[in-house]
């Protein structure tokens, strides 16, 4: 049986990772913290969603030692992440980067379809 490579696209590196987004399978690949999760779109964003609502500032200030740590999973994900807080601002800022170029590329996607009235 010949398996053929999947070529996946690269959506945004940060030095703390990568998203990529698989067409084939209609999937995002997350690469964080030397572990890979695979993604449908809803998942990813949810996880986006939770990791936005985590109040760093609020973290990074607290005395107690639970906040040292923040644990964030979704439903879709596979992974439950463990992160300190410079490892979530660099997930954060990773899941960013990620989502702008995913709604630069639909818009792009969009105005380059369009049919002209």
């Amino acid at each position: 049986m010949m398996h053929t490579a999947t070529k996946l696209a690269e959506i945004y590196t940060s030095e703390a990772g990568a998203v990529y987004q698989c067409d084939r399978r209609n999937r995002l690949v997350l690469h964080f913290a030397g572990e890979v999760s695979i993604l449908k779109l809803d998942a990813f964003l949810r996880l986006k969603q939770a990791v936005d609502s985590i109040d760093l500032d609020v973290m990074a200030s607290s005395p107690e030692r639970s906040s040292d740590f923040g644990i964030v999973t979704v439903c879709g994900c596979d992974r439950c992440f463990v992160l300190t807080l410079a490892e979530l601002y660099t997930f954060k800022e990773l899941l960013a980067g990620a989502r702008f170029v995913l709604e630069l590329n639909s818009m792009l996607h969009e105005c380059l379809n369009a049919t002209l009235v």
